[in-house]
């Protein structure tokens, strides 16, 4: 064969498509920022914190949370229907923001606005009384609030949030009348319990920390199983409801992003939620794992946005 021959052979073998070698990984070009719709400092910053510090290596970039708390934080991760695709922009995504999207009318709808990446995890919630208001339990808070319409309180973290509309649907299932008292935070509310302002407190598993110190007792906890920590405190399904209640996030990125760029952040993060540290921080903030992938995410997403749907209307809620 002449040199000639030999040189158009391999410059058309250099030209084939090479067959059954894998594709590169998609790396971001530089910092991937992620917006954390909560306070610096509290148990869901840690948390995200903790797992975006893990998901770092496998993608080679920095990955920079953002924290906007409150309207901003809605406000950013709408924004995400008409961010570009190119996976350098990721929000934290819990569940209350579809209840906040749909009161508040906001132009962003599941799963169309979002490509979802995966789920996370979900925090513990529950009821308290102070120690020894109510020897019997919720069967007592019942009891009392049936001769007293209108009489007891009730604490929650705010307007519409799990707390409040646990406790509003408990309520209306028992057919009992109750003051919804809201507070600016849980330990505000837990606070207020202690010095005996309100007769319950409902809210993250944090205010928990007075039943540690023996200032309060549980009513019950809103978890599937029992919670190691509180081992003695029942849950609504073991008290006749069939009621699981959690606070579900995961990560979301802007629709129509492509599949590389998906599988690479998804990849990354599943790797990220295996690190101890992350681990440790689910434990220290009473979170369970809560994992959801691509698909199942997102039917996960609308079947959420359709029952926040039905509660909004059963209950009357406003913004």
């Amino acid at each position: 064969m002449s040199a000639t021959a030999r040189r158009a052979l391999l410059l058309g073998a250099c030209a084939l498509p090479a067959v059954g070698r894998p594709a590169r990984a998609w790396r971001p070009g530089g910092p991937l920022r992620l917006v954390v719709p909560f306070a610096a400092g509290g148990g869901n910053d840690t948390v995200m914190r903790a797992l975006a510090d893990a998901a770092e290596p496998a993608l080679g970039q920095e990955i920079v949370i953002q924290n906007k708390p409150g309207r901003a934080g809605m406000a950013a991760i709408a924004a995400l229907a008409t961010a570009p695709p190119d996976g350098r922009l990721l929000a934290q995504l819990p569940a209350a923001a579809l209840r906040t999207a749909l009161l508040e009318h906001l132009p962003f709808e599941i799963p169309n606005d979002i490509t979802p990446l995966l789920g996370v995890a979900g925090a513990a919630f529950g009821a308290i009384a102070k120690a020894g208001r109510f020897p019997d339990g919720w069967a007592g808070f019942l009891s009392e609030a049936r001769e007293k319409p209108g009489v007891l309180s009730y604490g929650s973290s705010g307007v519409n949030s799990n707390g409040h509309l646990t406790m509003a649907r408990l309520l209306l299932r028992e057919r009992v009348q109750a003051v919804h008292v809201p507070f600016r935070g849980a330990l505000h509310g837990a606070r207020a319990l202690a010095a005996g302002d309100v007769d319950v407190m409902a809210g993250p598993v944090r205010i928990g920390t007075l039943v540690d110190d023996g200032e309060a007792a549980w009513l019950h906890v809103w978890s599937a199983q029992r919670l190691p920590r509180w081992p003695t405190a029942p849950t609504l399904r073991e008290l006749g409801y069939r009621l699981t209640v959690t606070a579900p996030f995961g990560i979301i990125a802007p629709p129509r992003l492509p599949d590389p760029i998906a599988e690479a952040l998804r990849d990354a993060f599943r790797a990220g939620m295996r690190d101890e540290a992350f681990r440790a921080a689910l434990d220290r903030n009473d979170m369970t794992e809560d994992y959801r992938e691509g698909a199942a995410y997102g039917a996960f997403l609308a079947e959420s946005a359709r029952m926040e749907e039905m509660l909004i209307g059963r209950l009357g809620l406003q913004p």
